[in-house]
């Protein structure tokens, strides 16, 4: 549906020639690329790469898997500093105004050009949702690569179990609420199977109250000045209120750090019969549950809406 391969390959060439003269040999280039979230991300890179290279015989991209979000920007700006910086990245949309403006990436506009398109025309290949991860200043530095969303996961047979119906996923906190309390089962003192778990490590914890707040009707910072958060709105603390609620009022989520994979096994296990996680994790589950599992939006307070999130290549 959306050619994002294309863009792709137009900044693989872009880097090359912006990393070598042509010449009749390989000119070799480095990709750095994280793997955030769960499935075969990095085996269809690969076989991504290989398409590449195979359609651009003067060009070899190397493909560097360099773990984290946070651990690739680390070993992205080493690399500069070290003399030696990768051709191009797949970083982090968070991370974009501050390398743009510390001119550690370089902006697209020329090269879109040279392909025949204006910047206006390139990006709209892509959902208007995404140009703020790849567009600053009016200047694109980014091509979408791999975004996400919060997404609402349950589990048909728990639903069904519960007395629930899993074809009307909880619309909004109430009905969320209400299911992970019916969904929650105990023994005891010990809870057998949470009703709701959500990532709360960083930056995973950061990115999921921002889903809630936003759906709270608030905003989780300035979108036209980055360093202006809204930690104590009414919004966000009711977001957190919520959050803390299901944790130690209704006791139907863990208490502690939740990282992200320990959640998606939790739920792949029958251990949480909800999660809301990212959009990024879908193959995976989808590949791995053994049980019927549907999908939803994340429940609202006051609106429907989401963070993006994900990573652009630079």
């Amino acid at each position: 549906m959306i050619s994002w391969w294309k863009g792709a390959a137009l900044a693989l060439v872009a880097a090359a020639g912006l990393a070598a003269p042509r010449a009749a040999h390989a000119t070799d280039i480095e990709l750095f690329f994280p793997v955030p979230v769960d499935g075969a991300l990095a085996r269809n890179m690969s076989g991504l790469i290989k398409e590449f290279n195979d359609s651009h015989p003067d060009i070899k991209a190397v493909p560097v898997f360099t773990g984290s979000y946070d651990d690739t920007l680390l070993k992205t700006r080493a690399a500069i500093k070290a003399g030696k910086p990768p051709a191009a990245v797949i970083m982090s949309a968070n991370f974009l105004t501050d390398l743009s403006i510390e001119r550690e990436i370089a902006p697209m506009d020329d090269l879109i050009a040279k392909d025949g398109k204006s910047p206006e025309a390139f990006m709209a290949q892509f959902f208007p949702a995404l140009l703020p991860n790849a567009v600053i200043d009016r200047k694109v530095y980014g091509v979408p690569f791999h975004n996400s969303t919060p997404l609402l996961y349950i589990n048909a047979d728990h639903f069904k179990e519960a007395g629930l119906d899993p074809d009307t996923p909880p619309r909004t906190w109430a009905e969320l609420y209400d299911a992970a309390r019916k969904l929650t089962k105990r023994e005891g003192d010990r809870t057998t199977r949470w009703g709701l778990m959500m990532p709360s490590n960083y930056d995973y914890g950061g990115w999921i109250l921002e889903a809630l707040t936003m759906s709270n009707g608030g905003r989780y910072y300035n979108e036209d000045y980055g360093g202006e958060v809204y930690y104590d709105t009414p919004t966000m603390l009711g977001a957190l209120t919520f959050w803390s609620d299901l944790v130690h009022k209704a006791k139907v989520h863990p208490a502690g750090e939740q990282k992200g994979p320990a959640v998606t096994g939790a739920f792949l296990a029958g251990q949480a019969s909800m999660m809301i996680i990212s959009t990024g994790s879908l193959t995976f589950i989808r590949d791995t549950a053994k049980f019927p599992f549907k999908v939803a939006f994340v429940p609202m307070n006051v609106r429907q809406a989401v963070p993006i999130g994900g990573a652009s290549l630079v």
